[in-house]
């Protein structure tokens, strides 16, 4: 008879419990929904929900807040609309953590009545559905961080101060989701609530850590969802899913009171910011929070209200990189670089190649960055239960040992001195008519999405000197891998990393990486949110022209 480690008991008793959660009345009998080869789910809401429920979920956020304040919906009718789509997500795809239903509609009535006393909106998300990434807190709620030795079973007692800020600006909060053990790995798969897979492709994964967001908003289960990016985390499942994303810089938004895994850690810092269906909702949620000043909330936010920028009247310039020169991406990421490229070329703005600084010595600081501390914090956390954690963040955890507080002086100078180095470089680009650059867009990450729970991640250069630099990216979605066009070559061998590239090329086999999304990154300096939201919404427009 085979033992069942304790650890596993717990892990299930979470599980039935999360189960548990879910009204029956929410769900589709099990034997009605698509069959496991149906690997595309992302059109099923439109088989099973009413035409109510669809015509409400497929509005964006911009659209939803408006069709509140003027009254054409209830708090509660949207609320429900999107209690009842993300379920069904969570059915085909796997994604909640948590589910509180009673409180989130709760909470819109009390907004409804407020409405309907007042005839005005509590703020400028009044009624919005949002759904959270595992790590926030959310009083009366849950939080394990897909760790088994986090389970206890005792809610929280506070929000996270993001979560407050916007109740104060009117949100709704109904489910939190999925994230890999940890949060360092570009999955989202964990001991206690399994894998979460992709919308477009159920074969695939739909990114991390942030990847039950990006799953449940490329489903329309919510319209925005808040992650965390401390290496490509926000970014990647906006790419991997066909959403937008914002990694903002840090001490833009708050982060006080969220739960996390190397906290307080400052070699690289998390960030949170929103994923959305839209590029205007990730506007919508930046000024809905900077309006609640969370610089008097949260001591580590600089005083900087959101303050709309104005494409200048001229045509822009774009650097743009399609490889790193360490890791060659994908055919369909090297597409979609093209299509981009073309596009702003159609519109009328200049476009020339371009390569970063030194991404090699970079990426050697990044890997320094996330092992600081050895690997003790995260090993403790599985040691304390017992589980063995999953596959990808091993490379966190094994072969690295705690600097000194020596060594940690010798890391952070030479993490400014590559960081100041790498300023003084971008001061200088300059484009082949001579123009200063509006911005840079690079790849997000080498693939269309990797295939689930089979450590594929390779490399997240791409997006983690982002992180390193603390510079503002925005995510838009591009295109989806295609094996008739997206064909396998050999690996290019350009690459500086020559057996991860080579690694990377031979996993790649067309046909397995079918309909997977494909994101690009459009990227600007420290706390330039606004102006990167407003050339973002440029390149969008080229793309859809």
């Amino acid at each position: 008879m085979t033992m069942v480690a304790p650890w596993e008991v717990k892990a299930a008793a979470k599980r039935a419990k999360l189960a548990a959660s879910i009204p029956k009345e929410y769900m589709i009998p099990e034997h009605e929904l698509p069959p496991a080869d149906r690997l595309d789910v992302s059109q099923v809401p439109k088989e099973f929900l009413s035409k109510e429920v669809i015509e409400i979920t497929e509005l964006t956020a911009t659209e939803i807040v408006d069709a509140i304040a003027k009254g054409k919906y209830s708090a509660v009718e949207v609320t429900t609309a999107f209690i009842k789509r993300a379920v069904l997500a969570h059915q085909l795809l796997n994604v909640f953590t948590e589910f509180f239903p009673e409180i989130a509609l709760k909470r819109a009535a009390e907004l409804d009545e407020y409405y309907k006393s007042t005839g005005k909106t509590i703020g400028p998300i009044h009624g919005l559905p949002i759904s959270l990434k595992d790590q926030f807190r959310v009083k009366g709620v849950e939080t394990c961080m897909g760790y088994v030795s986090w389970i206890t079973n005792e809610p929280e007692k506070e929000n996270s101060t993001i979560v407050d800020l916007l109740l104060n600006a009117g949100a709704v909060f109904f489910v939190k989701t999925n994230i890999p053990t940890s949060l360092m790995a570009a999955e989202s798969r964990n001991c206690v609530f399994g894998q979460t897979v992709n919308a477009y492709n159920r074969t695939l994964a739909p990114g991390g850590s942030s990847g039950g967001e990006g799953a449940i908003v490329s489903m329309r289960g919510a319209t925005i969802g808040i992650g965390t990016d401390i290496g490509g985390s926000i970014r990647i499942p906006s790419s991997f899913s066909g959403v937008y994303g914002l990694r903002p810089s840090h001490e833009r938004f708050p982060y006080l009171k969220v739960a996390n895994s190397l906290e307080f850690s400052e070699a690289i810092v998390s960030v949170d910011g929103p994923l959305a269906v839209s590029l205007p909702d990730l506007t919508l949620f930046s000024k809905a929070l900077l309006a609640q000043e969370p610089w008097k909330h949260d001591p580590r936010v600089l005083a900087l209200p959101f303050k709309d920028y104005e494409i200048p009247p001229r045509p822009l310039v774009f650097a743009i990189e399609s490889n790193d020169g360490l890791v060659t991406p994908h055919p369909p990421v090297l597409r979609a670089i093209k299509i981009v490229t073309e596009a702003l070329k159609d519109a009328g703005h200049e476009v020339f190649e371009f390569k970063p600084y030194k991404p090699e010595e970079g990426w050697n600081v990044v890997m320094r960055a996330f092992t600081v501390d050895g690997g003790e914090n995260i090993q403790g956390d599985l040691d304390r239960s017992g589980e063995p954690g999953i596959p990808d963040i091993q490379m966190f955890i094994k072969g690295y040992k705690a600097l000194t507080m020596s060594e940690l002086f010798t890391f952070n100078k030479d993490k400014l001195e590559y960081k100041t180095a790498f300023l003084e470089y971008m001061n200088c680009v300059r484009s082949p008519s001579g123009k200063k650059i509006d911005a840079w867009i690079r790849p997000t990450t080498v693939s269309a999405s990797v295939p689930a729970g089979q450590l594929k991640i390779r490399y997240l250069g791409y997006t983690a000197l982002l992180n390193l630099l603390d510079y503002t990216s925005v995510v838009i979605p591009v295109t989806k891998a295609d094996p008739a066009i997206d064909v396998a070559t050999p690996a290019p061998g350009n690459g500086l990393f020559k057996a991860i590239e080579q690694k990377l090329w031979e996993d790649y086999v067309p046909e397995d990486f079918t309909n997977g999304p494909v994101g690009i990154q459009v990227i600007g300096g420290r706390l330039e949110e606004e102006r990167m939201l407003a050339v973002a919404g440029v390149v969008d427009a080229a793309l859809k022209s």
